[in-house]
């Protein structure tokens, strides 16, 4: 560890003008730009730089004539970027231990024996397909013998699993046991609904051994995984390691048998299972106390009221923008549509994708007629409580249709969307489920004359749901349980 601090008896202001300030401070910048630049030759720049900095205090410590005043400014700007760079020389070598540290935990996680253990993790928010997957196989788990553990991403989600009884892991990595890091790599197989960046920078190396069954997040119609590329330009160690979580997985679950090349487009995978998706069974089915974890009750109540009095619940869920976020909603004209449905008497929901929900605040001030579903919470048992969705290209639209109820989209910004924002995978929507529409004046107009409630639209809706769904059974998290006893036996086999 570097020391940047000076001896007592050397006065900082005494400094003389032989102390680097230029050439030598310039080569300090171009090693340290070195270490950021290459990884792989981190332990060696690291050393060369302490050498720099080292000599650099050695020279200052041979001081014995204070400096004149006016150099004093120079020599104090001279130690301030010492420590500055002795603060990036120890956060550099924090990260290279980590990333060393992580190296040797998968080898060791890949070696380790492994036991009856399944491991979920969940994502920013518990109420995707891990959710749902992880409340169907506790029981049957425990009937098998088997340990199900759920891997937290906050101290929210530590506590909803704490409540019903079951095992979680701490959601800070330094508050685990030596028994917490047994059982995860002692983890048969783990299950994931997204891409594995746990705030635990350990989690998936610790995991690296066990078999790995993708869920996902949805049906998607746009390019995502292997497909969703930048230009090297936009490069960035962030981005590199999300590309590097799209596989390869043991088992990839979707929701028809006709999906999987499409699956295969955007992630890695050995086989694959058109089972359905766990989530969607709460969709046909009452929910149960576990369902309810992390569901937003208020607007959950507000909904079955107004269906009870007879009232339209109409739910907005459009997905995000990577330009103008959360405030594009206002330009396509969210105002308006909240005005006149209140005027009518109906119910607005809007649920914001999760990477635009730190908006809602501002929204609510901006358009004080609308009901926000609250940020990261479940939205699933509140889908059969609406009447009817309106969005542009979320995957919510393909389970909305389990329901065969009303959708309409709404793509206000469809241009700026395709060039700005994602390439889409549009060909399933060949037939669409509902009216397509790109101003508010249209979807207002569509809303008034019910315009998606046509025969011809629920042939389409029909169309579309045997086409993208084998199950339509309110099962799927049975078929999931039966996958995953296969899997355990597959990685016990393996060992």
């Amino acid at each position: 560890m570097i020391n940047a601090s000076l001896p007592p008896s050397v006065n900082p202001a005494g400094l003389p003008p032989a102390l680097p300030v230029g050439d030598d401070w310039a080569a300090l910048d171009e090693r340290l730009g070195a270490i950021e630049a290459f990884g792989g030759q981190l332990s060696q720049a690291v050393e060369q730089l302490v050498e720099a900095v080292v000599g650099l205090q050695e020279q200052a410590q041979q001081v014995a004539a204070p400096a004149p005043p006016q150099l004093a400014g120079g020599a104090e700007a001279a130690l301030a970027a010492i420590g500055a760079l002795n603060s990036r020389v120890v956060e550099l070598e924090q990260q290279f231990a980590l990333e060393r540290s992580c190296r040797d935990l998968e080898r060791v996680s890949r070696m380790h024996p492994k036991d009856r253990v399944v491991v979920f993790v969940a994502t920013t928010y518990l109420g995707c397909n891990a959710k749902y997957a992880w409340l169907a196989f506790r029981e049957r788990a425990k009937a098998e013998g088997i340990t199900a553990w759920l891997l937290p991403q906050n101290a929210e989600q530590e506590r909803m699993a704490k409540s019903l009884g079951e095992k979680c892991f701490p959601h800070r990595h330094a508050d685990w046991s030596a028994e917490h890091v047994h059982a995860a790599l002692s983890a048969a197989v783990v299950v994931t609904c997204d891409h594995f960046l746990n705030p635990n920078p350990y989690a998936p190396a610790l995991l690296a051994g066990a078999r790995h069954v993708q869920l996902w997040h949805g049906i998607s119609i746009k390019e995502i995984g292997l497909r969703n590329l930048a230009p090297m330009r936009n490069m960035t160690p962030r981005y590199a390691k999300v590309l590097a979580t799209t596989g390869p997985y043991t088992r990839m679950v979707g929701t028809a048998a006709s999906a999987e090349n499409e699956w295969r487009r955007w992630f890695s995978f050995e086989r694959y299972a058109p089972i359905g998706y766990p989530r969607n069974d709460v969709l046909l089915r009452e929910p149960t106390e576990g369902d309810l974890l992390n569901v937003d009750l208020e607007m959950l109540n507000a909904a079955v009221a107004a269906r009870q009095a007879g009232r339209r619940v109409v739910l907005y869920a459009p997905t995000f923008r990577d330009v103008k976020r959360g405030t594009w909603v206002v330009d396509a004209g969210l105002e308006r549509l909240a005005k006149q449905l209140d005027e009518r008497g109906d119910l607005l929901i809007v649920n914001l994708h999760p990477v635009e929900q730190p908006m809602i605040p501002q929204l609510k001030e901006a358009v004080p007629t609308a009901r926000f579903v609250a940020p990261r919470t479940d939205i699933y048992p509140l889908l059969p409580h609406t009447t009817e969705l309106v969005t542009d290209y979320s995957s919510v639209m393909f389970d909305y249709l389990l329901l065969d109820r009303p959708i309409l989209l709404f793509r206000p910004d469809h241009q700026e969307y395709v060039t700005r924002s994602r390439a889409l995978y549009d060909d399933k929507l060949d037939t669409k489920p509902g009216p397509l529409v790109s101003s508010i004046n249209e979807l207002l107009l569509a809303l008034r004359n019910r315009a998606a409630e046509t025969a011809a639209h629920a042939r389409h809706r029909q169309t579309l749901r045997d086409r993208l769904h084998d199950h339509a059974d309110g099962r799927a998290g049975e078929r999931f349980n039966e996958l995953l006893l296969e899997e355990v036996a597959l990685a016990l086999d393996a060992h």
